[in-house]
């Protein structure tokens, strides 16, 4: 049969041909291509959609559109300054900060430009999209630059865009909810690293540092020998067996080391495959690389939350594994965040698969030297905190990171400090490792060191040494607590403990609150944008209410604090902030005083200590408005196993459970959870029974650190 012969709509000579008709029915095809692959350093993909730039602009700027065809955009990634996070829901999001958008009008393109990282901790790269006229419709753009990227950016992300922007002609053109596909692989992360590739490598494989930041409970990196690690979830575990390891030097042509493993968990039927390897950034930095695939061979119902788990496991590994690697002493001698060895010897010997020394019937003279250097390391480092706690108070450390290097005499003339002290000061943080000795009197203090020991740094500990102080100073009544069972209430504690502690939080309040734990919650932006009400539970002496109340002014706010010096602090600081008028806070259990119809409640690092955590759950579910309230909860990261918390972060907060926390939260009659008693599962256990429906974790790069958001 002639094509002439097919006819719609009548006998043969009436209507129109269906091929007349098909020829203007264009099928739905990849049209989207690659036109330049720069240096590998610049990638440009175009695409011709028929629809008008304004139509095209629509579907790209508002955030419920680019929900439809890309990812769930949480925030406005169209407003100039914007931080926002595009979602996957499958535990894989880009990070986004737009410096750029302007819509296209008066025949101007419209230029959407932003910065964006994957899952929020890799390489930042700039991303600039042109939606500008071409005939009777669009022409796309999209533009993405990296800075020394690593060899396979080039085929990941070239290859990503044309598919990018097929979906935006195709939902554009049919208004399908056609969302980013499946993927079998996955999470891929880059973890920039500031050490060249082998000296890296060498540094997170070694025995150490492998108990840090991968978190295992048994084994090692052998191949063939099964590592249980730590997931950080309700299901506690899984198990890393590595199938190949080539280490620096061995493989043709890049001689470049990588591993190649299996996951595997109790609920899944199958293995995961994965793979972890490193390549250089520049001459002295890295990314370490991890990536997954065979997600389709698992045949689990549930595969996004596992997906998510996933990627929680590594975002949280890619931060430890960074704190690894900051500048460790003169000497070059690589060492963890606490000065513990990660070489694999010293006080590492004699342990079997990270489970402590071996057993024996007799202790060896060798295995008391062992644990001799363990323990000198250990008093060193209480010595250190002690020396580091003067470097504060007096702005010893500010002063040498202004100098660059300084003596003891130009030092105490910067810091109005007597020079001899100053130099046996000097001399002591150099022989720690804090500072870099030059010529035998001139002194330095390194950057990577200036980070961690500055308030402004997000990756500040100095709050951490100021707790040392007064925790030790409460020893004594400690001491009289564990004979006697009873608790320590909080105003036997100097004042200058909350004033630390206050400090500290404020590394991730100042840095994190605003711009990313609330955006990360779906409608929370917009719902205290308009107004609403905002309580804080264990408030402190206020700052993340004025924090809130600063980005929030047409809200209303309310902190409860059972100890009362903290609760004049907090009204003193609303009254010079400006904000009295809507903010109030209370010496109040919160349980008792909430007021009704509450958008948001906030407690961080304080659930574990309440008197009744579960009633206060309860009180706080009852407050929360049904449609939109929500809860974050701040926690300690930490295992469903306390067996499971090891390494210098849980000895830490053991310590601080163990002489402030516990002591505090029994003086009221509370359980008497600690600091590390609050895992996933038991959180999601006591917010069920209080009568949320849901519980979850928000994705963020803090190894000590877990953010939940509860819902009603």
């Amino acid at each position: 049969m002639s094509t002439e012969q097919l006819h719609v709509g009548g006998p043969p000579g009436l209507g129109v041909p269906v091929a007349d008709e098909a020829a203007g029915f264009a099928p739905l095809r990849r049209s989207a291509m690659p036109v330049a692959q720069d240096r590998w350093e610049r990638l440009v993909s175009t695409v011709a959609i028929p629809e008008p730039p304004r139509a095209v602009w629509a579907a790209l700027t508002d955030p419920d559109r680019v929900s439809q065809w890309f990812g769930v955009c949480r925030g406005n990634w169209a407003r100039t300054g914007a931080e926002v996070m595009l979602d996957f829901e499958d535990g894989e999001f880009f990070w986004c900060r737009t410096q750029q958008s302007t819509a296209p009008g008066d025949g101007r393109p419209g230029v959407l430009r932003y910065l964006w990282r994957w899952v929020g901790i890799g390489p930042a790269t700039s991303v600039t999209w042109t939606v500008e006229p071409a005939g009777a419709g669009t022409s796309v753009t999209v533009v993405e630059e990296a800075v020394n990227p690593p060899s396979d950016w080039r085929s990941w992300n070239g290859m990503g865009w044309p598919g990018i922007l097929d979906q935006l002609a195709a939902h554009l053109r049919t208004g399908t909810e056609w969302r980013w596909p499946w993927r079998r692989m996955g999470p891929y992360l880059q973890i920039p690293l500031p050490a060249p590739p082998f000296q890296a490598w060498e540094v997170l494989t070694a025995p150490g540092a492998v108990r840090h930041w991968l978190q295992p409970c048994a084994g090692s990196l052998a191949v063939g020998e099964e590592m249980t690690v730590v997931m950080g979830d309700a299901s506690g575990r899984a198990l890393l067996r590595v199938t190949e390891l080539v280490d620096s030097g061995q493989e043709f042509p890049s001689y470049l080391p990588h591993l190649g493993f299996e996951l595997r968990r109790a609920s899944w039927p199958a293995a995961l495959g994965g793979r972890i390897w490193i390549e250089p950034v520049g001459l002295r930095e890295s990314l370490l690389q991890v990536f997954h695939d065979g997600w389709e061979n698992l045949g689990i119902p549930d595969a996004v939350t596992e997906r998510k788990i996933v990627t929680g496991y590594w975002v949280s590994a890619a931060a430890r594994a960074q704190m690894l690697l900051q500048q460790g002493p003169a000497d070059g001698a690589p060492v963890g965040p606490h000065g513990w060895s990660i070489s694999g010897g010293g006080a590492e010997a004699g342990r079997t698969n990270g489970h402590g020394p071996a057993p024996a019937a007799v202790p060896s003279d060798s295995s008391a030297m062992d644990f001799a250097g363990r323990a000198m390391a250990d008093l060193g480092g209480a010595m250190t905190s002690v020396l580091c706690v003067l470097g504060l108070r007096l702005g010893l450390f500010r002063a040498l990171a202004g100098a660059g290097r300084a003596t003891a005499a130009e030092l105490a003339e910067l810091a109005g400090c007597d020079e001899r002290y100053l130099l046996e000061w000097l001399h002591g943080m150099a022989s720690a490792g804090y500072l870099e000795r030059h010529g035998g009197q001139r002194f330095s203090l390194p950057a990577g060191a200036a980070a961690v020991l500055a308030d402004d740094s997000p990756m500040s500990l100095a709050a951490g040494y100021e707790l040392v102080p007064p925790l030790v100073g409460a020893v004594r009544e400690v001491e009289e607590a564990f004979r006697s069972g009873a608790g320590v209430p909080h105003d036997r504690y100097p004042q200058q403990l909350f004033l630390a502690m206050e400090r500290m939080s404020r590394t991730w309040l100042d840095t994190m609150l605003v711009p990313q734990w609330i955006p990360a919650v779906d409608g929370l932006s917009e719902v205290l944008g308009r107004g609403g009400t905002v309580v804080d539970v264990g408030c402190g002496g206020g700052h993340a209410v004025l924090r809130l109340a600063n980005a929030f002014e047409a809200a209303d706010f309310v902190g409860f604090d059972l100890h009362e010096p903290n609760v004049h602090r907090a009204r003193a600081a609303a009254v010079e902030a400006g904000v009295a008028d809507r903010v109030r806070f209370e010496h109040q259990d919160a349980a008792e005083g909430l007021p009704e119809r509450v958008d948001l409640v906030t407690m961080f690092d304080v659930l574990h200590d309440a008197p009744d955590p579960g009633g206060l759950l309860r009180a706080v579910r009852g407050a929360l408005r049904e449609d939109t309230g929500a809860v974050l909860v701040l926690e300690t990261n930490c295992a469903e196993n306390a067996a499971d918390n090891t390494g210098p972060g849980a000895t830490i907060l053991y310590a601080t459970s163990t002489l402030y926390c516990l002591p505090s939260a029994l003086s009221q009659g509370a359980p008497g959870l600690g600091t590390l008693g609050l895992p996933t599962g038991k959180l999601r256990e006591l917010a069920t029974a209080a009568g949320f429906r849901s519980v979850e974790r928000i994705p963020m790069p803090s190894p000590m650190n877990a953010l939940y958001v509860l819902r009603p």
